[in-house]
């Protein structure tokens, strides 16, 4: 079996994937999940859709979607040859990995969500992410200079995510929009990650990974920075603390997915954007997303019909 699993990032997240965990998880995780909610205010069974874009509770809500599909995952007796975390998704990733349990994964979720939160709120205005498609890396480079902006996600060569705050990036577009034939789209997430804006993080995020216990991931794990395995859990452990900061090399990620010559490659959710941008690089490799199907049970069928 050549399968590979993809945890998604922020922005896709439904209240119906906060159905998911609420039937799926078992009763100490949902007691963790609670708790990791709490300081947001809000309860799993009482979330609202105007709270799935708080930083905060998005990445306790996207770890929580994560494991829970995980564990279905491995109760059918599939394992990955490669997991692959996009920005968020890397912390369940590095759980799925065995770095850590899930109480501890989820813990991280959440502290990982108050760091960045507290450090985009020191930047004094709001921030967030935006998608620029069509644009050479080089008139990316020339529009942002002098912007509170940075590129945030190299996806490809003329696609990329920036990061900044609201004002440069209003302004970053309107430079974009001159040249013509452009895809611009502000995303559903409120902090500049993956930028310098975030440099402050770094440092609490690593000592708080670095306090926590484990052994090297036991299965091979993809840094979304590094665009490549990550063999130890030092090295793991310090990819992961300098993402918070750092361009996601996503570009390099999806060459080195590709080199695995997967059977079958699987997108965790929430969500299908990873599952798309995954299908275009990897030719004839079928690539889907659990959000795809009705039932786990299905997405078991599929696995087992090309990754058997």
């Amino acid at each position: 079996m050549r399968l590979i699993v993809l945890f998604s990032g922020q922005g896709q997240q439904t209240l119906a994937h906060r159905d998911t965990v609420l039937a799926d998880g078992d009763a100490e995780f949902l007691r963790a999940v609670e708790a990791a909610l709490a300081p947001c205010g809000v309860t799993l069974p009482t979330l609202e859709a105007s709270r799935l874009q708080d930083n905060r509770v998005a990445q306790v809500l996207i770890f929580a979607l994560q494991w829970v599909r995980w564990q279905a995952l491995r109760a059918h007796g599939h394992i990955p040859v490669l997991l692959a975390g996009y920005s968020a998704g890397e912390t369940a990733a590095h759980t799925a990995a065995g770095l850590w349990t899930p109480q501890t994964g989820l813990a991280l979720a959440a502290q990982r969500a108050r760091l960045m939160s507290a450090a985009g709120a020191a930047l004094g205005e709001p921030a967030g992410l935006m998608a620029v498609s069509g644009c050479a890396p080089a008139s990316l480079t020339a529009a942002l200079e002098g912007l509170q902006a940075h590129v945030a996600i190299r996806i490809g060569p003329l696609q990329a995510i920036v990061g900044g705050t609201a004002r440069a990036l209003e302004q970053l577009a309107a430079r974009l929009e001159k040249q013509g034939g452009l895809q611009i789209t502000r995303l559903a997430v409120e902090v500049p990650a993956h930028t310098p804006l975030l440099q402050p993080v770094q440092a609490p995020w690593h000592a708080a990974l670095r306090e926590t216990v484990g052994g090297d991931p036991q299965l091979a794990l993809l840094s979304g920075t590094r665009g490549a395995v990550m063999r130890t859990r030092a090295s793991a452990l310090e990819a992961l603390a300098e993402q918070v900061c750092t361009p996601l090399a996503w570009d390099a990620c999806l060459d080195l997915i590709a080199e695995y010559r997967a059977e079958a490659i699987l997108e965790l959710g929430p969500g299908t954007a990873l599952a798309h941008m995954v299908a275009q690089r990897c030719g004839r490799c079928p690539v889907r997303a659990v959000d795809d199907f009705r039932s786990f049970t299905a997405v078991a069928e599929w696995i087992a019909q090309n990754a058997p």
